[in-house]
């Protein structure tokens, strides 16, 4: 059963702005969340050096 994406991402994942989420399905007593981050980089937390998708 395919559910709705934006009841998702407002009931189950509200305040988390960094994540936008694109399909949920539900099946068999177990729920698959497709996801993404927003983010096009990140600092690593060990040496501090920003790393992109470019």
């Amino acid at each position: 059963m395919q559910i709705a994406a934006p009841f998702w991402d407002s009931l189950v994942f509200a305040g988390i702005d960094e994540v936008d989420v694109e399909a949920v399905t539900a099946a068999f007593g177990t729920i698959e969340v497709a996801a993404r981050g927003r983010a096009t980089g990140f600092a690593c937390p060990d040496c501090g050096r920003f790393s992109d998708a470019s």
